[in-house]
């Protein structure tokens, strides 16, 4: 009588194609003020003559298209102000970077996914410059930053330029963020999302926004994908 073998069970990594990576808090340790980019943009709109009250976006790059926007529509120099207050935006982000360091563990995380064969794109809000001021040339290749495309997260078309240039879809992809922003913007297309604790958020607020797993590291990644998160 022949007895049937147990199935293994099925790893992350058995459904995992490609992986998506934040920067800002996932992969990198900036410490941006964003305070002072908010006010240095605020200013900015001050000096354009174009009132806080006529504009509603949340995040800073989104109050800066409402604000260029805004003055084209009424006569006033849109492109003049976007591309100061991108220059003020800049400006921080490359102060943070030069004080900036990667977080520990991972550049082997990377370096442990390409040895497996498991491609990666970064996607991030931030500026090139600052991107390329911690990672070497190699990985920084593979970043998708607000320079190279047209729509930022929490746009989804951000994480999905990153998917078609990585030949993958959704539904086979991951992706790893330290922000509820990440989790998401994955779910909208239809893609798992791990937080990590390396930024500000709590697991609480990971997980409500729809985490699949919370690591305390990227740095985790490696062993969560071979060891860890069986799916059935």
């Amino acid at each position: 009588m022949s007895t049937a073998r147990p199935v293994p069970p099925c790893t992350l990594r058995d459904t995992v194609d490609a992986v998506l990576f934040d920067f800002d808090g996932t992969l990198a340790e900036l410490t941006i003020d964003f305070g002072e980019m908010r006010q240095r943009v605020q200013d900015l709109l001050a000096d354009f003559g174009v009132p806080l009250s006529a504009l509603s976006a949340r995040y800073v790059l989104e109050l800066v298209d409402e604000g260029a926007a805004h003055l084209a529509a009424n006569g006033g120099e849109g492109k003049r102000f976007h591309d100061r207050a991108h220059a003020a935006i800049e400006a921080v982000e490359l102060t943070a970077a030069s004080r900036g360091r990667l977080v520990a563990g991972a550049r082997e995380a990377l370096e442990r996914l390409a040895e497996a064969g498991v491609p990666f794109a970064i996607v991030t809000r931030n500026c090139r410059r600052a991107v390329t001021a911690l990672l070497d040339r190699e990985n920084s290749a593979f970043a998708l930053t607000r320079d190279d495309v047209t729509h930022v997260k929490p746009d989804p078309r951000h994480l999905d330029e990153a998917l078609a240039r990585l030949n993958c879809t959704g539904e086979r992809a991951l992706m790893v963020g330290d922000h509820p922003m990440d989790m998401t913007t994955a779910g909208a297309l239809g893609m798992r999302a791990i937080g990590v604790l390396t930024g500000n958020s709590t697991a609480a607020s990971l997980s409500e926004a729809g985490a699949l797993l919370v690591l305390p590291s990227v740095a985790d990644l490696p062993a969560a994908l071979d060891n860890g998160g069986h799916v059935f």
